[in-house]
């Protein structure tokens, strides 16, 4: 273990596809890059499409693109001209972006097919980024899930990303735009090199079934650390216990892990915020300093599959009656994807299999050990949301603590990405919440527990109103809709006036309470702004007075923003003592809330993958290997600690996702951990590398 740790300073790992009847069956020369579109002055492309955009300068290969600021995605789209682009063959398309203002910018391309109507395939693709102010960066668009497809069609389900698939038609790309994204004001940005790069290879579907092994792993390919016998196990085992006693981890913390070199503030026993010398902080109980770095899912649930109707997919399935039987088991959860439908359903646990196969009958109790000296070595500091409390209550690594509403009522015409929104005005909405808090009052008064994270990535919406407009189409008998009518008959007094204001023509008021047809915004906006703003103060303000009762010394981290606006980001700066967001950026050095608001921040999720390891699918942001995407999370957390709001980076998770997708269909490399259980050697070194030093970093003291 001791080599492969430090195999992490070394050149990047080489992929190496197994020699079979399953390997490639054809790989070209490595295709030399394709321009395009011309960005060319004085040849530009000669059919484009502008959305609340204009190309304001166009020098060398180089168009400036100003973004008028009306449109929230304005784009400027270049459209094939005699025939789509074919871009079979080949395995990106790239481009490089500058933002040319003075805040940070979403920025990206898509690639939409000329057939849409007519193919299975997916049929856009997108990749984009967030710049900061005079940042260049090359941003990608996969074409393929890996670096080849197969040369006749196969059917392969439950997964974000298979493999041998085609990403988007390739064959058919009627339109190529570059856009900017969530834009409230005119910006600029420049583009260049629009590109299609690198080769993709053909193989046979004749023998790839099963491609996962009896380790969980993907079958036709060899890596470093890859687990191919039962032996294995303990060999990698007692490499990385030499490893971890060899590598203790800073010397100068205190028991909370609070850094005893900094300024000592007062001791109350318990975790807070306090703004130091310009930056946020969380100050431990002993009143030393901390800033939060840790890791989300340390869990043996994590790192499982679905395997019904797909079990030919696995090699070496246990019988149910052997050992290893044990770790069968049914999912009712399937928001998403292939087993949407067919709750609920048998999975394997693989990392739990793993963790018998390593540590024995104690299995258990070992993986709690294990993570505690890791994080430890690591130069960690948090067990971060969805832990195993097995794990957490051991007091020997600080916490966040979290749930979940429900069994409340629900927003009925309210939809998003995870399911309804919360009736926030029904009893049962806090009464979930007394009952929920009531199962963690071991946490409530544990000192070792930061806080408490309720609920992860609403959907808020983007606009400030559709919340309202969701309560508007819920039926007669909803609590919201009965509070929100109540709101407006008080402020109009008769239905004529609303009617007049509004630009509708309902009967009467209770005309209007049975009616769930939405009005018009342009209308009504001011209406449907102030009654969002009721739901989110009611929302966040419950929370907050439940926790003060149930949990009082306990910090309120948030609901872990995914989609947000500035409604209730205000909202959440009043009643949360941390404001949480979920940011899968480069950067979020310049993540601020509204208005200068002055609140502490804290990241709930974030990562970087990559395809070397056996994944088909590297997450949400992508680095070209392990090396890279630990080079990634370094500038990630560098960026964190320069931003004085953050008090904390949470890595989204610790094991990976399954190759073959989990319950919604992901399957990102994203773990710091295989699903063997096998730290990933640069991700170990990269953490060590910034923990070791990110107080001094943040402080300006010392390294």
């Amino acid at each position: 273990m001791r080599q492969l740790f430090q195999r992490a300073r070394q050149s990047a790992y080489r992929r190496r596809l197994a020699c079979s009847a399953f390997g490639l069956l054809a790989l070209g020369a490595c295709a030399q890059p394709l321009e395009l579109v011309s960005l060319k002055e004085g040849a530009l492309h000669a059919d484009i499409d502008y959305l609340d955009s204009a190309i304001s300068n166009n020098v060398g290969d180089t168009i400036e693109v100003h973004a008028i600021g009306k449109d929230a995605w304005p784009n400027v789209t270049f459209n094939a001209i005699g025939k789509p682009w074919n871009l079979k063959g080949y395995a990106t398309v790239k481009a490089d972006f500058t933002n040319l203002g003075s805040a940070p910018l979403q920025v990206g391309i898509r690639l939409d097919s000329a057939k849409a109507a007519e193919t299975e395939t997916p049929q856009h693709a997108q990749g984009f980024e967030l710049l900061d102010p005079a940042e260049t960066r090359t941003i990608s668009v996969r074409l393929v899930s890996d670096g080849w497809v197969f040369t006749n069609a196969v059917e392969l389900v439950g997964m974000r990303r298979a493999p041998g698939a085609e990403l988007v038609d390739v064959a058919n790309i009627g339109r190529i735009q570059v856009f900017a994204g969530h834009v409230k004001q005119p910006c600029l940005f420049a583009v260049s090199n629009l590109r299609a790069e690198g080769s993709v290879g053909q193989r046979s579907a004749e023998g790839f079934l099963p491609f996962i092994d009896t380790y969980g792993q993907t079958k036709h390919r060899e890596w470093e650390g890859k687990i191919r016998a039962h032996a294995d196990f303990a060999v990698l085992r007692t490499a990385e216990e030499q490893d971890l006693a060899q590598h203790p981890g800073r010397s100068d913390l205190g028991t909370y892990r609070g850094w005893t070199g900094g300024e000592k503030r007062e001791a109350t026993g318990w975790f807070r915020v306090e703004k130091v010398d310009g930056q946020w902080w969380l100050v431990d109980p002993e009143g030393y300093l901390f800033w939060s770095h840790g890791a989300t899912c340390i869990d043996p649930n994590f790192g499982y599959t679905g395997i019904q109707g797909r079990e030919d997919y696995f090699e070496g399935l246990p019988a149910d009656d052997k050992p290893l039987g044990q770790f069968y088991s049914q999912s009712s959860w399937a928001p998403h994807g292939f087993y949407a439908d067919k709750v609920p359903f048998k999975i394997f646990q693989f990392y739990k299999a793993n963790l018998f196969r390593k540590y024995g009958e104690n299995w258990k109790a070992d993986f709690s050990d294990s993570v505690h000296k890791r994080i430890k070595s690591w130069d960690m500091n948090t067990i971060a949301n969805w832990a195993d409390r097995e794990v957490y209550r051991g007091q020997r690594t600080p916490y966040v603590a979290n749930f979940f509403i429900r069994g409340n009522r629900q927003l009925e015409g309210s939809h998003g990405y995870w399911g309804k929104f919360h009736d926030v005005f029904d009893p049962s909405f806090r009464a979930s919440i007394q009952r929920t808090l009531k199962q963690r009052k071991r946490e409530a008064k544990d000192p070792w527990c930061i806080g408490f994270f309720v609920d992860n990535e609403l959907s808020w919406g983007y606009d400030g109103m559709s919340l309202a407009i969701d309560t508007l189409a819920s039926p007669a008998d909803q609590p919201a809709k009965i509070e929100f009518i109540g709101d407006l008959q008080a402020k109009y007094g008769d239905i004529a006036t609303l009617n007049l204001a509004w630009g509708t023509r309902h009967a009467s008021w209770e005309a209007l309470l049975a009616s769930r047809e939405p009005p018009e915004a342009v209308r009504a906006g001011e209406d449907l702004r102030v009654f969002y703003r009721k739901t989110c103060n009611t929302y966040f303000g419950t929370i907050r007075d439940e926790l003060e009762s149930a949990a009082p010394n306990h910090l309120y981290l948030g609901c872990r923003f995914a989609w947000v606006n500035d409604a209730v980001a205000v909202a959440a700066s009043e009643y949360c003592d941390v404001v949480s967001y979920n940011k899968y950026n480069h950067s979020v050095r310049g993540l601020r809330l509204p208005h200068q608001i002055d609140k502490p921040l804290m990241i709930g999720e974030y990562h970087f993958g990559a395809t070397d390891r056996g994944h088909f699918h590297p997450g949400l942001r992508e680095g070209a290997d392990q090396l890279e995407r630990a080079e990634k999370f370094k500038a990630y957390f560098t960026s964190a600690l320069d931003n004085p709001q953050m008090v904390g980076v949470h890595w989204f998770q610790w094991v990976d996702e399954h190759a073959a997708g989990r319950a919604d269909e992901e399957n990102y490399n994203v773990g710091l951990v295989d699903i063997c259980d096998t730290p990933y050697p640069e991700m170990v070194s990269a953490m060590r590398e910034v923990g070791a030093t990110m107080y001094e970093s943040r402080t300006g003291k010392g390294n």
